[in-house]
């Protein structure tokens, strides 16, 4: 199996926006047909979906089949190796607070100088060993780490977070957010917002991508004027439960 190394995830939103879901399902069709209409990302969520190391393999698989780009949500670090080493480019890690958790994300995530992964090449990411091992490991940390910052202790510490070297991208979850500053679930509140546009303000000088969770068309397209390229569509499953509530709506009129 001969490897391919794409241009880097946050390097492609410099010039373009991205959309898709969050996923918590085990089914790799489900992965496939959002890929396939036309989603062009999928966030394979192990802190609150029911995913570990043995699912993520063929989850990441129904991306790759369906030419959609595969973002692993790690909650621990061990994690993080798991998902790249299984073939993996982005991963996202929740509840960045500091710089300190930023390090100990690129760290995990890296191989040195940057940072000290796991090395072995006996792996999917390398096509099980099929991958000249040099290449392998000079081009393999051409991955995009996503720090997610989802409350004041985050955002008050945004300026060092985004000097971490290895920080690609930022995501602001604004349900944390908005349970931080004391108003859980409003996440479209005034102070959500201008919280938002001070990390795209913060982010745009060092041209770092900003993302964030969106759950209609119309706050898709406010984020985006703001200067969001990472738009996050709301959960599969929710998706799923809201077309089979309109359907259902429609057809017993």
């Amino acid at each position: 199996m001969k490897q391919t190394f794409p241009i880097p995830f946050h390097q492609k939103l410099q010039n373009e926006t991205v959309l898709g879901p969050f996923s918590k399902t085990s089914d790799t069709n489900m992965i496939e047909a959002m890929g396939m209409g036309g989603m062009d990302f999928i966030i394979l969520d192990l802190e609150h979906g029911p995913n570990d190391v043995t699912t993520l393999g063929n989850l990441i698989r129904a991306c790759e089949c369906s030419d959609t780009t595969a973002v692993v949500r790690c909650l621990r670090p061990e994690q993080i190796g798991q998902a790249l080493d299984l073939g993996a480019r982005v991963v996202q890690i929740p509840h960045v607070n500091c710089a300190e958790d930023a390090k100990r994300a690129v760290d995990a995530a890296h191989f040195a100088p940057l940072g000290h992964r796991g090395v072995c090449r006996y792996v999917r990411a390398a096509g099980h060993s099929s991958t000249d091992k040099q290449d392998y490991f000079s081009r393999a940390s051409d991955i995009t780490v996503i720090a997610q910052v989802e409350g004041t202790e985050g955002l008050k510490n945004l300026d060092t977070i985004i000097e971490v070297q290895g920080v690609d991208m930022i995501f602001v979850g604004v349900y944390d957010l908005s349970q931080s500053l004391g108003m859980t679930g409003k996440t479209e509140a005034p102070e959500v917002l201008e919280a938002l546009k001070s990390v795209v303000e913060k982010c745009s000088r060092k041209n770092i991508p900003v993302g964030t969770f969106v759950e209609s068309a119309e706050t898709t397209r406010k984020y985006r004027a703001m200067g969001i390229h990472y738009l996050c569509y709301s959960v599969d499953v929710g998706i799923l439960m809201n077309a089979c509530q309109n359907w259902c709506k429609q057809v017993r009129l």
